[in-house]
C-alpha cells in the first residue's frame, strides 16, 4: 500500500510471463507419465513393448450389420490411406491358409470361418457387425496425431451412412483428452463466472467486484504459468488443479474485502482517506495472518500428494501446493492498495454487511444456547457416517467416466459384440522353445482357460496359429503339430500372406510367446482377481515345463495405476491431517485447541465417504482427491474463525469465551457463509462435464463444502465456548 506504483509494476511484469510462458503448455495423457518408470511393473511393460511393440496402437471401426457388406471393404481403402495410418485389417483383407485343388495357398476370409482369431476381431461373436481394425504409426500415437486421425475416420464413416462405432484405447484416450480439454475451456470458466455472480451479491459493490474477479483470475493463471515453467503437464489433474487455485484464492478474497468493510464501518458514515488506507492495513494485516496460516496447511495438504510414486500426482501436489502460495501473494499484492485508493463500499453495500454480521451473530448466540443439543447431535451424526463409510467400495472402471459420451457408448457396443476392448497380455518365457509339442499344449489349455473367464472377452495366442495352419497342412481338423518341426513348418506357412501374424505372438527365438487378451471393463477388483487366478493356473500348466509367465498390457497397468493411485491418496491425506495438527500445535501451543480445531475439519471428510457409501460411488483417483481439497477447505474457514476467537479473546479477556465466539461468528462466520456459497455454486458448475470423474469431484467437494460450514458454524462455536479454559493470564485479568 505504502509503494502502489512497485506492486502495479510486479502485476505487469508477471502479467508478461503469464502470457510469454503458459502458451508453452504441453498436453500430454501418455501412459508412461502417470506410473513411475523405475518400478518393476514399469521394467516389465517396456520389455514387452521392445520385443512385441505397443499394445495401444489399434483401434476398432466396427459396422453393425453383414460383417461383408461392401462398404466395410470401402471405408478400409480410404482408411488406408490416411495420414499415421500403419496398416488395417477387416474381413476383405484378412487371409486365411487353405488347400485349394492340392495346393497350399493364402485365401480371403469366408463368412463361414469360424476360429478365434478373427471371431472378436473383425468379424462379431453373434454374426451382427464387422469391423476394421486400424494400427497407428508409432510417430502418430500421441494425443495431436489420434485426434487428428480419428477425426478423419469419423469424417469417412459418417459419409457411408452406416451405424458404426469406434472403439479401443486409441478412442479412449483420445475421448478422454477431449472432455479434459473441453472442461478447461468450459467449465473453469463457468466457474469465475459462478464467483462474479456471488461476488455481486456478497459485496454489493461493481468495484469490488471486478477487483475479486481480477484477483482470482490473475492468481489462477500465474499460478497455472509456474506450474508449465516448472515442467507441469495438462493432463488428467489440470481441472483439478485451476479448482484448487479459485478456491483458494476465492476464500482469501472475501475474507480480506469482508474484513475491509468492518473496519470502514467503524470510521463512520463519512471516512477520510486517511482512514480508508489504514482500513486496509488493517484488514490487510489481520486476515493476511490467517490466510497465511491457511495457505501454509492447504499448501501442506498437497505437498503430502508427493509422498505417492507416481510422477503426475507428484507434480500436481507441488504445484497445487505452490500454486496456493502463488494466489495468496497476488491476492495481497493487488487487493489491499487498491481497496486503500479508491472510494469506500457504498451505503447499499455496507448495510449488506452489517445485517449479514448480525444475522451470524444471531445464529451463533442461537448455537451456543444450545450446545450440548448440538454436541450431542453430531455424536449421532458422526455415528452414521462412520456406517455409512463402510459401505465405500474401493473400485474402477475405466470407461465409467466417459458417462454417457458416443465414446462410452461404442465402448460398451464392443463388449456386447466384438467381446471386449481393454488390452492386456500374458507374457510366457520358457527355458526352451514355446514350439516344443508341451508348451504349445500347456499354452493352449491357458488361452482356452482364460477365453472361460468372464471377464475376459477375447484371447488368442501362437496356439491358435499353430492348430489352424497344421490343420490344413495335416488334413486333420482342430490339431495342434505333434512335433517341434511340424510347429515350426506350420507357423512358416502363415508368412506367405501380405502380413506374418506369427511375430506379433512369438520372439525371433521362440523362447518368449505372449497371449494377447482383452478384457471388458469391470472394475480393478475384476482384474486383480482374474491375475490372482492366472497365477495360480500358470503353476498348474506352465512352470511344470519350465516356463515363466507376468501379465502386462494397457489395462493391467492402468488398473495398477489407479488402485495404487487411489490407496496412495488417501495415504497421503492422512499424512497431510498429522502435518497440519502438528503445524496448530506449533501455532497455538494448546492440544486442546488442536482437538477443537480437528473435529469440524474430519467431520466434513467423513461425510464425503458417507455419501460414497450411500450413493455406491466407489473410491477411486477423482473421488480420493475430494479428501485433499475438502482438508484445505475446511482447515480454511477453522482458521479464519479460529483466529477472530483467539484475536477478541486476547484484546477482552474479561468478556470470556462467549463473547469472543460470538465476535467470531459476526466477522469471520459472515466470510466463511459467503465463502461457502461461492465455492459450492463454482463445485456445482462441474456438473456440466460430461467426464464422470469430474462431475463427482465437483459434487463431492460442493457437500463437502456445505458440510464443512455447518460444523464450523454449529460445532465449532459451541465446542470452543464448552471447552475453553482461561490460561493464567486471563485469571489474573
Amino acid at each position: 500500500m505504502d509503494y502502489p506504483r512497485v506492486a502495479a509494476c510486479i502485476l505487469v511484469l508477471v502479467g508478461l510471463a503469464i502470457g510469454f510462458i503458459l502458451p508453452q503448455g504441453v498436453i500430454d495423457f501418455s501412459l508412461e507419465q502417470l506410473y513411475p518408470q523405475d518400478s518393476p511393473l514399469a521394467h516389465t511393460y517396456k520389455e514387452h513393448q521392445s520385443t512385441y511393440g505397443r499394445d495401444d496402437t489399434k483401434f476398432f471401426a466396427v459396422r453393425l450389420g453383414d460383417a461383408f457388406d461392401p462398404s466395410i471393404q470401402n471405408v478400409e481403402q480410404q482408411i488406408q490411406v490416411l495420414p499415421g495410418v500403419e496398416k488395417t485389417s477387416s474381413p476383405f483383407s484378412v487371409e486365411r491358409i487353405d488347400d485349394i485343388d492340392g495346393v497350399l495357398e493364402m485365401r480371403k476370409l469366408k463368412p463361414s470361418d469360424t476360429d478365434s482369431l478373427t471371431r472378436g476381431s473383425v468379424l462379431s461373436l453373434d454374426d451382427t457387425a464387422g469391423g476394421i481394425i486400424v494400427e497407428i504409426a508409432n510417430d502418430s500415437n500421441h494425443h495431436e496425431g489420434r485426434d487428428a486421425l480419428l477425426s478423419s475416420v469419423e469424417s469417412i464413416i459418417e459419409k457411408d451412412g452406416g451405424t458404426w462405432h469406434l472403439a479401443g484405447m486409441p478412442v479412449i484416450r483420445t475421448a478422454y483428452v477431449r472432455l479434459i480439454l473441453q472442461d478447461l475451456f468450459v467449465v473453469i470458466p463457468l466457474s469465475i463466472l459462478i464467483a462474479a455472480f456471488f461476488f455481486v451479491g456478497s459485496f454489493r459493490d461493481w468495484r469490488q467486484v471486478l477487483l475479486g474477479l481480477c484477483s482470482i483470475s490473475i492468481g489462477m493463471l500465474a499460478s497455472a504459468a509456474a506450474y508449465v515453467a516448472a515442467g507441469g503437464l495438462i493432463n488428467t489433474f489440470s481441472p483439478a488443479f485451476f479448482s484448487v487455485v479459485i478456491v483458494v484464492g476465492t476464500s482469501d478474497l472475501i475474507h480480506l474485502v469482508h474484513r475491509f468493510s468492518d473496519h470502514i464501518d467503524a470510521c463512520g458514515p463519512d471516512p477520510t482517506r486517511a482512514q480508508i488506507k489504514e482500513a486496509a492495513r488493517k484488514a490487510a494485516r489481520e486476515i493476511g495472518f490467517a490466510c497465511l496460516l491457511t495457505t501454509s496447511t492447504t499448501t501442506i495438504g498437497f505437498i503430502a500428494l508427493t509422498w505417492t510414486d507416481l510422477p503426475t500426482v507428484q507434480l500436481f501436489g507441488m504445484g497445487a501446493g505452490f500454486g496456493v502460495v502463488i494466489t495468496y501473494l497476488i491476492t495481497f499484492l493487488l487487493v489491499p492498495p487498491v481497496l486503500a485508493h479508491i472510494r469506500p463500499p457504498n451505503t447499499k453495500a455496507r448495510r449488506h454487511a452489517t445485517e449479514g454480521a448480525k444475522r451470524m451473530a444471531q445464529l451463533g448466540a442461537w448455537a451456543i444456547s444450545r450446545r450440548k443439543k448440538l454436541i450431542t447431535l453430531f455424536v449421532f451424526i458422526s455415528m452414521a457416517g462412520v456406517w455409512l463409510s463402510a459401505q465405500t467400495k474401493l473400485g474402477y472402471r475405466l470407461l465409467a467416466d466417459l458417462g454417457t459420451t458416443e465414446a462410452a457408448e461404442a465402448q460398451k457396443f464392443m463388449e456386447d459384440h466384438m467381446g471386449a476392448v481393454l488390452p492386456m497380455a500374458v507374457d510366457i518365457r520358457f527355458d526352451g522353445d514355446a514350439r516344443e509339442p508341451e508348451a504349445l499344449v500347456a499354452i493352449d489349455e491357458l488361452t482356452r482357460w482364460l477365453r472361460a473367464q468372464p471377464v475376459v472377452g477375447h484371447a488368442a495366442s501362437v496356439s491358435d496359429l499353430a492348430r489352424e495352419s497344421y490343420s490344413v497342412l495335416s488334413g486333420e481338423p482342430n490339431t495342434l503339430p505333434p512335433t517341434h518341426a511340424a510347429a515350426s513348418q506350420a507357423l512358416f506357412m502363415l508368412s506367405m500372406g501380405a502380413d506374418d501374424p506369427v511375430t506379433t505372438f512369438l520372439a525371433e527365438d521362440g523362447a518368449r510367446t505372449r497371449i494377447l487378451l482383452r478384457v471388458r471393463d469391470e472394475g480393478g477388483d475384476a482384474t486383480v482377481s482374474l491375475v490372482d487366478q492366472l497365477q495360480e493356473k500358470t503353476k498348474e500348466l506352465i512352470e511344470p515345463i519350465g516356463g515363466k509367465v507376468k501379465v502386462t498390457g494397457v489395462a493391467y497397468v492402468i488398473q495398477w495405476i489407479n488402485r495404487t493411485l487411489t490407496e496412495q491418496f488417501v495415504g497421503s491425506f492422512g499424512i497431510a491431517l498429522l502435518l497440519i495438527g502438528g503445524a496448530w500445535m506449533v501455532t497455538t501451543r494448546s492440544i486442546r485447541r488442536v482437538a477443537v480445531a480437528l473435529i469440524p475439519n474430519v467431520l466434513p471428510l467423513l461425510a464425503v465417504l458417507a455419501a460414497l457409501g450411500a450413493l455406491g460411488i466407489p473410491l477411486k483417483p477423482t473421488t480420493a482427491m475430494v479428501f485433499s481439497i475438502g482438508l484445505g477447505i475446511a482447515v480454511d474457514d477453522t482458521i479464519h474463525f479460529l483466529t477472530a476467537y483467539e484475536r477478541w479473546r486476547r484484546a477482552h479477556p474479561e468478556q470470556g469465551a462467549n463473547a469472543a465466539a460470538l465476535h467470531a461468528y459476526s466477522t469471520a462466520g459472515r466470510s466463511m457463509l459467503d465463502t461457502s456459497i461461492v465455492l459450492t455454486a463454482g463445485m456445482m458448475a462441474m456438473a456440466a462435464s460430461e467426464f464422470t470423474g469430474f462431475l463427482y469431484l465437483g459434487m463431492l467437494t460442493a457437500w463437502c463444502v456445505v458440510v464443512a460450514l455447518l460444523t464450523d458454524l454449529l460445532l465449532l462455536g459451541p465446542l470452543l465456548v464448552a471447552l475453553d479454559k482461561p490460561d493464567s493470564k486471563e485469571t489474573a485479568a
